[in-house]
């Protein structure tokens, strides 16, 4: 056998295989029974061709004449069988497990249905990546006889998770019913509950549900819309099956430790949050490699309704810690979500978990001044309760930490609130008082820490802010240049000439009586007076000696609104322009029509 595969399939052998012309094979001599060991590049035999190409006849000629092709692989390890999974024709399938079990009535069958390719994927897991019900239907039918359903693939993957991941819920439903042992292990420590969540949060309400469902309406009509509504109806179902027969998979997290209930929390999906807990609330419980519990997640997120919903199941989850001794309120104020602080805000816990310090002793209301999440301090600062005052371990109150960015220059609008939080009791430590005065200095890795979290401020490229604010000057440096020079030349090369008849008004515009030359005048005039002061804006803040970096950072924001003011005008006196020229077009016209009928007369 291995001798033969050493042979390149002969053209000849290849169309009688892939055309399904059986009288070759037929008609082939014994002594040339070598032509079927015969492979391709890719180390295919006539009987992987004939199967890819769906010719039945040929193919069971192909297994009469040499049995012991149905165990052969091709260079990715795929046998036939493979292949009649991947094409979907259960009568190909038939007819190899058939012979399978003539060559070894004990094992045959069992051992090519076990065989795997190079990825280690069975002929379950090919059909249902190729989506083949009927081949899924021949497999696994009362039985599971060669327990396919319970093999992983090297990825870690079960057929039951790849047909979830597909989203293919009725062979998803025949597996978990007929295969009496199944596995639902799926890649990167996942399992199937993570991949129903992931794929089903857009059907647990009704604002992200309509969407999809009206999209599949329009692509494919009814059928389309049905589709949708099967899986609304079958997925939660399914959800129960799986929590029913396998209820340690709702505590098993993926590599990173995230369990199905923190996927749940992090998507929003509450229905999935209380269908998780309905059997207890352990899974709640449960942290990732951060540290971070559903609730931490849920908070951070902004997830309101999942919040509610985790605090209802368990009433104690407030307490748990992340690996940075951070609670809910912390992850909240560290990404600025409200959620949190609306729902704890009136419950009994919350002067515990409000002025609660980190490891780095950081409360959230520090947290919230540190990363810059204005409103969210607002809703913290509103409570008699809390602490504004406390200091970290560096010795940094809440009013320190604001007033820190401002000197840095990192947050322009701090001056609009700072007064509303010295109001409700906020004051700068000793040592933020000592930084002011300029009697201490600031650490410089304090100072680059707090410039640096100020990255991707809304330009969507990850720039820092200083590098952003260089950017927009440059670019306000040269539109303000070219809107003066543009103005500047307009005053003199003014629209219709200047008189130069010789006669009275001389040197004046012609259209100097016209409203639209006027317009376009006092237009011209306002945007050069406009980029003019922006540049000089621009300049000043670039040569004023002065170590107040937010004030440099004020002058250089205001300049753009002078540019942005002088396009405006620009644009007004252009319009006026052309309106100008077109009443004296029109003037020119009807003089030459008047001037053509006195010479015709």
């Amino acid at each position: 056998m291995e001798e033969g595969r050493q042979y390149r399939m002969n053209p000849e052998v290849f169309r009688a295989a892939s055309s399904g012309d059986s009288s070759f094979f037929e008609n082939l001599e014994e002594s040339m029974s070598s032509t079927l060991l015969q492979v391709t590049f890719e180390n295919n035999t006539v009987l992987h061709v004939a199967l890819q190409f769906k010719k039945f006849d040929a193919a069971k000629n192909i297994v009469n004449l040499s049995p012991r092709l149905v165990y052969e692989k091709n260079s990715k390890g795929n046998t036939p069988l493979h292949v009649a999974a991947m094409v979907g024709d259960t009568s190909l399938v038939t007819l190899l497990i058939k012979h399978a079990n003539e060559l070894d009535v004990e094992t045959g069958g069992r051992q090519l249905l076990s065989m795997a390719n190079l990825d280690g994927d069975t002929i379950l897991h090919v059909a249902v990546r190729y989506g083949n019900f009927e081949v899924v239907r021949e497999l696994i039918n009362e039985n599971d006889p060669a327990e396919l359903a319970m093999q992983v693939n090297k990825a870690g993957e079960s057929a039951l998770f790849l047909v979830v991941d597909s989203q293919d819920y009725d062979i998803a439903t025949h597996i978990l019913r007929n295969a009496p042992n199944c596995s639902y292990a799926g890649r990167h420590g996942m399992n199937v509950l993570h991949a129903l969540v992931i794929h089903t949060s857009s059907y647990s309400n009704t604002r992200d549900f309509l969407p999809k469902y009206l999209k599949c309406r329009e692509q494919d009509g009814l059928k389309g819309g049905g589709r949708v509504l099967v899986a609304v109806i079958w997925v939660f179902r399914f959800v129960k099956k799986v929590v029913e027969k396998w209820p340690s998979a709702i505590e098993e997290g993926d590599d990173s430790g995230w369990t199905p209930l923190h996927i749940a929390a992090h998507l929003g999906n509450e229905k999935f949050v209380k269908l998780l807990l309905e059997n207890g609330n352990s899974p709640a419980y449960v942290r990732n490699t951060e540290g971070l519990s559903a609730l931490h997640v849920a908070a951070k997120e902004d997830q309101y309704s999942v919040i509610k919903e985790l605090m209802e199941a368990c009433p104690d989850m407030y307490e748990l810690l992340d690996n940075k001794g951070q609670n809910a309120l912390h992850a909240a104020a560290e990404s600025g979500g409200w959620a949190a602080f609306l729902f704890f805000r009136k419950k009994p816990e919350f002067e515990g978990l409000i002025n609660q310090q980190d490891e780095e002793g950081n409360t959230p209301t520090n947290l919230a001044a540190i990363n810059g999440h204005i409103y969210t301090k607002f809703e913290l600062g509103e409570g008699r309760r809390v602490a504004l005052n406390a200091t970290n371990r560096e010795g940094f109150t809440t009013m320190d930490n604001i007033l820190l960015r401002k000197k840095l220059g990192s947050w322009p609008t701090v001056s609009t609130f700072c007064p509303a939080l010295l109001i409700v009791g906020a004051r700068p430590s000793l040592r933020g008082v000592l930084l002011k005065m300029g009697i201490r200095k600031l650490d410089p890795r304090k100072k680059s820490e707090m410039a640096g979290d100020d990255k991707d401020n809304g330009n969507g490229k990850g720039m820092s802010q200083s590098d952003f604010e260089k950017g927009v000057s440059k670019t306000n440096m040269l539109v303000a240049t070219l809107i003066a020079t543009v103005t500047f030349t307009a005053a003199f090369t003014v629209p219709g000439g200047f008189n130069q008849n010789g006669k009275v008004g001389e040197g004046l515009a012609v259209l100097r009586n016209k409203l639209a030359f006027r317009v376009f005048l006092i237009a011209n005039t306002l945007a050069f007076g406009l980029s003019t002061t922006s540049l000089l804006v621009q300049f000043m803040a670039s040569i004023l000696l002065t170590n107040e970096v937010s004030f440099h950072g004020q002058m250089g924001r205001r300049a753009p609104l002078f540019t942005s003011w002088s396009i405006g005008a620009l644009l007004s006196s252009e319009f006026e322009r052309k309106k100008a020229l077109k009443a004296m077009f029109r003037k020119l016209v009807w003089a030459h029509l008047e001037l053509s009928g006195i010479l015709s007369v």
